[in-house]
């Protein structure tokens, strides 16, 4: 472990060092990765939304005030 230079003072610093040691300063944790449950509802999220853009482009021919659209076929069926 490299030594750290907190204060100048060698007894000093390593009472710091040890005493970050021991509150897991220096611990390295790995990557927490997804769960593959959280991965699969991200993926079917991402298709959805997808399907509803792809939709909304078949329909309207563009993304650009699909709200507004939606909005007006709203008003009209209503």
């Amino acid at each position: 472990m490299k030594q750290s230079v907190f204060t100048g003072v060698e007894c000093d610093d390593r009472r710091i060092a040890s005493e970050l040691q021991a509150m897991g300063y220096y611990d390295e944790y790995g990557n927490e990765t997804t769960s593959t449950i959280s991965s699969m509802f991200a993926a079917v999220s991402g298709f959805i939304t997808w399907m509803r853009w792809k939709g909304e482009v078949g329909v309207y021919g563009c993304r650009v005030a699909a709200d507004h659209a939606r909005y007006l076929e709203a008003k009209v069926h209503a």
